[in-house]
């Protein structure tokens, strides 16, 4: 009976992971391509000047241990404080998430960059549908007995993961010597055999961290997917039902993407992890980021003061 009951478990586990796996493999992506390929005047994705670091930081600032993509001649692969206050502060578009879109037969992805403490792996969820298959992905997780169990069942693989998101520069390794970088940094993905309209939805695969001297725990496993809050819904409620990322609308079918790795929003700065995607399309309008030089605000904030006091000098002259 004992042994009867385990084949059954295992065949169940083996029909929902190949009912997954049918869904997935009508792409094929493209081994890494180092950081060198990306944009002009970059010298590879160990520079130290693609490091931004800021000791004692203010929330929804870098951290310390932030890792994000700089200095190259190309500006859609950089990331500065100025992008980052742009993930923070614009709008959780629809209130529901932007859900992405193939806008041509293949898609490049590139990992710019991590705001966050925890190691994290992205991957394709699914290409097809509007929303995830909850059944598909879930279930095998289920019969393998619990979320943070990556060893019975691991829902990524090397059919469907992009980028290692602090692989070579974990948090310890960060703070011994806030010198490492991730390895995947500024590299890139190319996703093809797409068809033009197909929704893509991307898993964050969150991982287990524990570290004690600062009292960081996160002991499970945790799965956040992009676009609309019913993407992270569950039946079981191990995911949270809110939505996990924002994009940034760079023009020309390209977009960042930020995600927040934290059960229930975290900080909701959604720079936990940035990624450049292009040849994508979303599902909502997302106007490009208005840009307002600083010489500029402060002459329209001059003419506004000035406007005031010529109004209250108006209404306080006698009337003759």
């Amino acid at each position: 009976m004992r042994y009867s009951r385990y084949v059954f478990n295992t065949c169940l586990i083996a029909g929902s992971l190949s009912l997954f796996s049918a869904v997935t493999q009508a792409y094929s992506m493209s081994d890494l391509q180092d950081a060198s390929t990306n944009g002009s005047g970059w010298s590879g994705e160990t520079a130290d000047y693609q490091i931004i670091a800021t000791p004692g930081a203010t929330p929804g600032t870098n951290e310390w241990f932030s890792r994000y993509t700089r200095g190259n001649g190309d500006s859609r692969f950089n990331i500065d404080e100025s992008i980052l206050g742009q993930f923070k502060n614009a709008p959780l578009q629809d209130n529901t998430g932007a859900g992405l879109a193939a806008a041509s037969e293949s898609v490049r992805v590139t990992f710019l960059g991590t705001g966050a403490a925890r190691n994290s792996v992205l991957f394709l969820a699914q290409q097809g549908s509007a929303l995830l298959d909850r059944n598909a992905f879930w279930d095998p997780i289920y019969a393998s007995g619990g979320s943070n169990n990556l060893l019975a069942y691991n829902p990524v693989n090397d059919a469907n993961r992009l980028f290692e998101t602090r692989g070579g520069c974990e948090y310890a390794q960060a703070k011994a010597g806030n010198s490492c970088v991730p390895d995947n940094l500024g590299q890139s993905r190319v996703i093809s055999g797409l068809t033009v309209g197909d929704s893509l939805i991307f898993g964050l695969q969150a991982l287990v961290l524990h570290y004690n001297s600062d009292n960081i725990h996160y002991p499970n496993t945790n799965y956040f997917f992009s676009g609309d809050a019913t993407n992270n819904q569950d039946n079981r409620g191990w995911n949270d039902g809110q939505v996990h990322t924002k994009v940034l609308n760079l023009g020309n079918n390209r977009f960042l993407v930020g995600f927040e790795d934290i059960w229930g929003g975290g900080d909701r700065d959604f720079n936990d992890n940035v990624f450049l995607f292009e040849g994508v399309s979303v599902d909502i309008p997302v106007p490009p980021p208005t840009v307002v030089s600083e010489p500029a605000s402060v002459s329209l904030l001059g003419l506004l003061l000035g406007g005031l006091l010529w109004r209250r000098r108006l209404a306080n002259k006698p009337i003759k």
